[in-house]
């Protein structure tokens, strides 16, 4: 009796489509691995560049945060001395801080967003 698939043939497939089955498990399961340490943006915050990069008067900072969380905003010159905008816990959304630059001297900052898990800052020039 002469066959269409050789018995031969057939087994040779099922091993082909077995190994290609096992590549597969095993590609995904490295997939899932590598991508294990995903950030999450619903952990941070975002903070936004300030309207003038050169700003006189009161400068008003906005970021947006997806959980309530502490979050301290302040200024920092180029020695390292701090100013204060604001430190509290802030609800879920966007938010505006504004500051009267008045009070700090002329000069280079730095406007810092600081929560647990994250320290964001931004250049911005002061000239009053």
């Amino acid at each position: 009796m002469n066959r269409i698939i050789n018995q031969d043939l057939l087994i040779d497939f099922l091993y082909v489509t077995l190994g290609i089955l096992i590549v597969i498990i095993f590609y995904r399961l490295l997939i899932k691995y590598l991508s294990r340490k995903v950030i999450k943006p619903k952990d941070y915050c975002t903070l936004y560049d300030v309207e003038f990069p050169k700003s006189s008067g009161e400068i008003a900072f906005y970021f947006t945060t997806s959980t309530t969380r502490e979050v301290h905003l302040f200024l920092q010159d180029l020695s390292g001395k701090t100013y204060d905008v604001v430190m509290q816990t802030f609800d879920e959304g966007g938010h505006i801080c504004r500051f009267n630059s008045t009070t700090i001297p002329n000069g280079s900052y730095f406007y810092v967003l600081k929560t647990i898990n994250q320290e964001i800052k931004k250049r911005i020039e002061i000239n009053n």
